[in-house]
């Protein structure tokens, strides 16, 4: 049904007179239908005639940008990222690749053939952006003398271009190309219908997405590399200034509420922290936590695993210390009430010096009768009286083994 409506739309346009384009470029703004038509058959164009519907629509674009109407300027301007994405992944479409270059050449000189530049001021810290809101500023901080400051600040002018003009599309011009011609379209991106950003956006996620693994959720992203084989589409290389001019397009559909803008910037934020993009990470992170105090907006995607991490993939944070058990078990407070005694050089030496089985001897030798209680017995030789305990275990006082057997067989006798 697309091809058949895009038809019929190329034999209506090439049977039009000189006089009659300004009256049918004034229809075509509102002729929805077939802009849905075309956004269907450029997306996937293997699903209709093919190359031969494909190089018509694209000489009929070339014929609508150069007729010098605004309105049909602006119909051809509007699928500039349906074809980016085209080229991008289907680079045998040779037709694409020469619309592209001449909407580039055409766009990046003036009227009098000189390189073109454009200018405009970054506005002032009193106007919102996605970084802050003016709102929650203090009343004194945007007070008209501030202000008038800010704007002083502020008055240096910003420039796009000039850019050079290009024969055809390569390996070194392709990213800045594709990127200045994106930049051309979000100048009209306020005139493009909801339906063209609701493709452009899907259109997005396939571009950043394509080329890591899908079927697996726990391969990672780095392992994807070795994929090819397993007949996954190859990835397509992006540049930051590229993903900031997307970021563009994805914040106008989340605006407008179009479904498949919150799952693009999640896309766009997944490539982003995959390339180490810090620039395109700061937008993208401030786009997001603007939406999501947006009530009318929901941030939840439907669930990507294009390029996620694996749990198993090792990383310095894998070798993890383990704390090994102590030699010497720690003693619970509750088991012992006394401290443990500490172990001397000295203590060790005395042991040493003290003869062995002395202390076990007297633990053997029996107790004699009447030994309950402390008798004195007078040393013959000096008369002094030698106080002695029971033999049952204790040592005399302050009295060598020698003595101690000398005085209990005084009392014995």
């Amino acid at each position: 049904m697309a091809d058949i409506l895009v038809l019929d739309w190329m034999e209506e346009f090439e049977s039009l007179t000189e006089s009659e384009i300004h009256t049918y470029s004034s229809e075509q703004e509102h002729n929805h239908e077939v802009m849905v038509a075309l956004y269907d058959i450029l997306t996937e164009p293997y699903r209709y005639k093919g190359q031969n519907l494909v190089d018509g629509i694209c000489q009929q674009l070339l014929d609508f940008y150069r007729s010098g109407e605004e309105q049909l300027k602006k119909f051809t301007l509007q699928y500039i990222p349906t074809l980016v994405f085209l080229h991008l992944t289907e680079k045998t479409y040779t037709s694409v690749q020469t619309l592209l270059v001449s909407l580039y050449n055409l766009e990046v000189i003036d009227s009098k053939g000189q390189p073109r530049t454009l200018s405009f001021r970054v506005p002032s810290i009193a106007q919102s952006s996605i970084y802050h809101d003016s709102n929650n500023l203090e009343p004194a901080f945007i007070a008209e003398n501030s202000l008038r400051r800010w704007e002083e600040c502020n008055s240096k002018l910003v420039s796009w271009g000039p850019l050079p003009q290009v024969e055809c599309l390569n390996a070194q011009n392709r990213q800045r190309v594709i990127t200045a011609l994106v930049f051309l379209y979000n100048q009209q991106l306020a005139s493009v219908i909801t339906q063209g950003i609701e493709h452009t956006c899907r259109g997005i996620s396939r571009l950043v997405s394509q080329g890591f693994s899908s079927n697996d959720s726990a391969r990672s992203s780095i392992n994807s590399d070795c994929s090819y084989s397993q007949g996954i589409a190859p990835r397509i290389p992006v540049s930051s200034p590229l993903l900031l001019e997307l970021l563009h397009i994805v914040y106008h559909g989340a605006e407008k509420g179009v479904s498949g803008a919150i799952q693009a910037l999640h896309d766009i934020t997944q490539r982003a922290k995959y390339e180490a993009f810090a620039d395109v990470l700061l937008s993208a992170n401030a786009i997001k936590n603007l939406i999501q105090r947006s009530s009318s907006v929901s941030v939840t995607p439907r669930p990507s695993h294009s390029h996620s991490i694996s749990k198993s993939m090792i990383t310095n944070a894998s070798f993890r210390t383990k704390k090994l058990p102590d030699d010497i078990p720690i003693q619970d407070e509750h088991q012992t009430e006394a401290p443990l005694d500490s172990i001397t050089e000295e203590q060790e030496e005395a042991d040493k010096s003290k003869p062995r089985g002395s202390v076990s001897a007297l633990k053997h030798l029996p107790k004699l009768p009447g030994l309950g209680k402390k008798h004195k017995a007078k040393n013959p030789q000096s008369g002094d009286q030698v106080e002695m305990q029971n033999a049952g275990g204790e040592s005399a006082a302050e009295s060598p083994s020698t003595d101690f057997n000398h005085a209990v067989h005084v009392s014995a006798v």
